[in-house]
């Protein structure tokens, strides 16, 4: 039997590890969906629900692929392998659309200062969200450095991250749904 360690808020690792990989691509799908990327609109949206293989986060526009993104919610302690980071510019590079690397905080960021030689864009969220257990357990610990609570306060601000980042990027707008704007896809 394995003894529990004090790292991490429940005993099985791997658990906690896929608990903390699923919350942030489901709130950013939640987001999105918010911000009128519906049916309804000629949109869908395709959150990966096994955290493997593809990318994490596809958006289609009238059927075409329009945004693909890989969503990384790691710990300012946590560290960007060359092996990972070759495997998230292979994966996205499969697309001919918009890519986007989302990203929490991680020790060796700037690692990722060349994606955009790939076509590779950057959402920071700057904060590895975490549901209110977890996070009450890092307070104990007093190890909440970039870290933040799932709350309707971190939710505004990750949305209004996205929308900022979908505004300022190469993706143009035009008066219609998202926001009173309808994404156009330029050519990378």
């Amino acid at each position: 039997m394995r003894k529990y360690s004090n790292k991490y808020p429940i005993e099985d690792k791997r658990e906690y590890l896929q608990s903390i990989g699923r919350l942030l691509p489901h709130r950013i799908g939640q987001i999105l969906k918010e911000l009128n990327f519906t049916k309804d609109d000629g949109y869908r949206i395709w959150m990966n629900p096994k955290q493997g293989n593809d990318v994490d986060l596809k958006v289609w526009h009238n059927n075409a692929l329009i945004l693909v993104g890989e969503i990384l919610n790691w710990c300012v302690k946590s560290w960007l392998s060359e092996k990972r980071k070759s495997w998230i510019i292979k994966n996205l590079s499969k697309y001919k659309c918009w890519r986007v690397l989302i990203y929490t905080t991680f020790s060796n960021e700037y690692l990722l200062e060349d994606l955009s030689l790939n076509g590779i864009s950057l959402l920071k969220i700057g904060y590895q969200l975490l549901p209110k257990y977890f996070y009450d357990f890092f307070v104990r610990k007093n190890q909440v450095e970039n870290r933040k609570r799932d709350s309707r306060v971190s939710k505004q601000d990750i949305k209004s991250k996205i929308i900022e980042y979908l505004q300022s990027s190469s993706i143009e707008m035009h008066t219609s749904t998202f926001m009173n704007y309808e994404m156009i896809v330029t050519e990378l």
